[in-house]
């Protein structure tokens, strides 16, 4: 299995149990929010599908992604949003574009995502030897970053937004 292969798996397994999860709760329980502005867990999920979206540049067909060239600030800027995200340290969404709208059902949210991952292990499973390594996806923070890249930050993103939900839910309990 690929580095790329086993990043995805676990990302992919931890977007699920997050998902499975939230199924027993009340469509109440989703959408209460813990205090004024903060969001919902269902609002949190919305953004965790959305943000992935923004990252993958609305799911193109593979062929059109091309490497970026990326600054010495760009390469970076990586490190430091990785440590952010790594400590847990709260940060307003860095794009409009993902920001929740509050519109959607846990199971509509489900098949998108879904549907997210299903090509974004599509595009990994035809990537050439060593077609990983070019910076094809765009963050709003880093700019360009590598397959790679974009799943250790979306890793530890969903690892973010999950604890938020355990706390909430807990405190809830």
């Amino acid at each position: 299995m690929s580095q790329a292969s086993a990043l995805l798996q676990s990302l992919d397994d931890r977007r699920r149990a997050l998902l499975d999860s939230l199924e027993s709760l009340s469509p109440e329980a989703l959408c209460a929010r813990p205090a004024e502005g903060a969001w919902s867990s269902l609002e949190i999920v919305e953004h965790l599908v959305v943000a992935e979206q923004v990252i993958l540049q609305g799911l193109p067909d593979p062929a059109t992604l091309i490497d970026r060239p990326r600054s010495l600030r760009q390469r970076c800027t990586y490190p430091l949003v990785w440590l952010v995200l790594r400590l847990g340290i709260p940060v307003k969404a860095p794009s409009r574009r993902m920001l929740p709208t509050g519109g959607a059902t846990l199971a509509e949210l489900r098949e998108r995502w879904d549907a997210t991952h299903a090509w974004l292990r599509a595009y990994a499973e035809g990537l050439p030897p060593g077609g990983g390594g070019k910076a094809i996806f765009a963050h709003p923070v880093c700019g360009p970053i590598t397959l790679s890249q974009a799943l250790r930050l979306d890793r530890l993103h969903l690892e973010v937004h999950t604890r938020q939900i355990r706390k909430r839910s807990r405190s809830s309990a």
